[in-house]
């Protein structure tokens, strides 16, 4: 599941995280924005940060579950024997704690999407930058790098102290 304890991550866990992430920054950057120019050609222009709350969310939780398959087939089974004295615990996908971490981390960068970007893109605009996909690359990629860094000690912070 989560990283061994005492450690934020581990390579399996941080691999299937940054590949599920990136397949999910692909979706955006290439589904999301013919969704918005069709919204912008409907007239629609006023759902269009709406649109992209609703489809972050969905994102989220497509990559969640992609990065705990990710994750499984990385790590493979090959888990340690349990001690002698303890039976072995079910394996399963994750847990509440983790989920909870993720959607609390996750949530924190939806919101900052929704509020801190757009204000720096006005910006950009009323300086007169015209190309804004390097700058929004690179803000992705920032916000990406936070969100993850949140996510791990969210998941270590929240982890019951038994384990």
């Amino acid at each position: 599941m989560a990283a061994p304890k005492g450690k934020l991550t581990d390579l399996p866990d941080l691999s299937a995280y940054v590949l599920a992430h990136a397949a999910g920054f692909a979706f955006a950057l290439t589904v999301n924005p013919m969704i918005f120019r069709s919204l912008i050609a409907q007239g629609y222009r006023e759902h269009v940060l709406l649109a992209a709350i609703g489809l972050s969310i969905a994102t989220s939780a497509v990559v969640l579950l992609l990065f705990l398959l990710l994750r499984k087939l990385i790590a493979g089974s090959a888990a340690p024997p349990p001690p002698a004295d303890k039976p072995a615990a079910p394996e399963s996908l994750t847990d509440l704690h983790e989920i909870g971490a993720y959607v609390i981390a996750h949530g924190a960068g939806i919101a900052w999407n929704a509020t801190v970007t757009p204000l720096i893109f006005r910006s950009l605009i009323a300086q007169g930058r015209r190309d804004l996909q390097l700058p929004g690359l690179a803000l992705g990629v920032t916000v990406s790098i936070a969100v993850l860094l949140v996510f791990l000690a969210l998941r270590k912070a929240m982890r019951p102290a038994s384990g």
